[in-house]
């Protein structure tokens, strides 16, 4: 995990290092600059269907955090027993109207929110594991198995990129940085990931420490529902996912207008907002359809997660670093004086590599090829 959290960091500095030198706002844009028209089509393609799949993981989500928590806080309710109208009456009276803003930046307030909130179950999750470390042989736990190998580690490794994989928004707060500076960016990217790294990897291991063979690709389902504890962990984290959805959603809807709309010259003549009125419905039909977020992550992450991570922008760099004017570009960076020359041709061959062998191994072991 520790290993894969550095490569998706690399790559997403990566992709921030070519976006100061092409000066590239979107991952279409800048797949377009360094490749070619048809590159970003296929980028497109890619994020489409990846952001749909994050969609439908999230309102799988909200779907088990609702009627986990409202079975305890407000027990009998048919949000506590009805995944379905828990599902639809939060898309129809929060998802909806907050997957219409085109401008997320009214969101920031609610979005640092959802941070606290998941810190708090985060916490909850850890306090737990120490407090009752005995009862739950948890020590024990983790001596067992310190060393298990086993071909399903590919699969854990997909879900874990999965859940890293924000490169798709790279571009974009790249450009939105108030001073837009590479360094800035490592900076941020640094920070942001290593923080992540420790939450993941920590959260991952007192889940197991907790549960043992028994734990489940949603940890927190897998607590008693008579704890008001662990009923407010579900009710954060419904909240917390709420305020995530349109980050992906408002990024599947620009893909989808550049395939679909775009070309077939479709324009919003109507008052009425078709085109995310549709998305919304797929992704809510999907996600009622499914109860397993960690098959759906591990798919995702197995094929456009990589391909996002790794292997586009490894494509992205060997393309562009032939041409003589990115070559003799000027550094003005202090993080890019740190990188010895030549290295990031060889280092983008490795990303490519890696996302190919890790999104094909975790394939062949989901679907028990080998």
């Amino acid at each position: 995990m520790v290993i894969s959290a550095f490569l998706c960091t690399c790559g997403f500095l990566l992709i921030g290092y070519l976006c100061s030198k092409t000066d590239a706002k979107t991952f279409r844009s800048l797949m377009v600059i360094s490749i070619g028209e048809r590159a970003g089509i296929a980028m497109d393609v890619i994020l489409f269907f990846h952001t749909l799949f994050s969609c439908i993981g999230y309102i799988v989500l909200i779907g088990d955090f609702t009627t986990k928590s409202m079975s305890g806080l407000l027990p009998g309710s048919i949000l506590a027993t009805n995944r379905t109208v828990a599902i639809i009456t939060i898309t129809v009276f929060i998802l909806f109207p907050i997957s219409l803003l085109r401008d997320l930046s009214s969101l920031k307030f609610t979005s640092a929110l959802g941070l606290f909130v998941t810190a708090l179950a985060c916490l909850y999750v850890l306090a737990d594991c120490v407090v009752n470390a005995d009862e739950y042989h948890a020590m024990e736990n983790l001596r067992e198995n310190w060393w298990y190998c086993n071909l399903d580690s590919f699969k854990c490794l997909a879900l874990f990129n999965g859940s890293f994989s924000a490169h798709y928004n790279a571009p974009t707060y790249y450009a939105e940085l108030k001073v837009k500076t590479f360094d800035n960016y490592a900076k941020a990217t640094l920070y942001s990931f290593a923080i992540a790294t420790v939450l993941f990897t920590v959260f991952g291991i007192c889940g197991f420490a907790r549960f043992g063979d028994a734990v489940m690709g949603n940890i927190l389902k897998g607590y008693s529902a008579d704890d008001t504890k662990v009923q407010l962990c579900w009710l954060c984290m419904m909240i917390s996912t709420v305020f995530v959805f349109p980050l992906s959603f408002q990024r599947m809807r620009s893909s989808w207008t550049a395939l679909v709309n775009k070309p077939a010259k479709i324009h919003a003549r109507s008052a009425i907002p078709f085109t995310t009125i549709g998305l919304l419905t797929i992704c809510v039909y999907f996600g009622t359809a499914f109860d397993d977020i960690a098959v759906i992550k591990m798919i995702k992450g197995a094929t456009l997660g990589v391909s996002i991570m790794f292997i586009m922008p490894g494509l992205a760099y060997l393309s562009i670093s032939e041409r003589a004017a990115f070559r003799n570009s000027s550094t003005s960076s202090r993080f890019e004086a740190m990188i010895p020359e030549g290295f990031l041709r060889p280092f983008s061959i490795l990303l490519i590599g890696v996302g190919i062998c890790q999104g094909i191994l975790a394939l062949l072991v989901h679907y028990k090829l080998i």
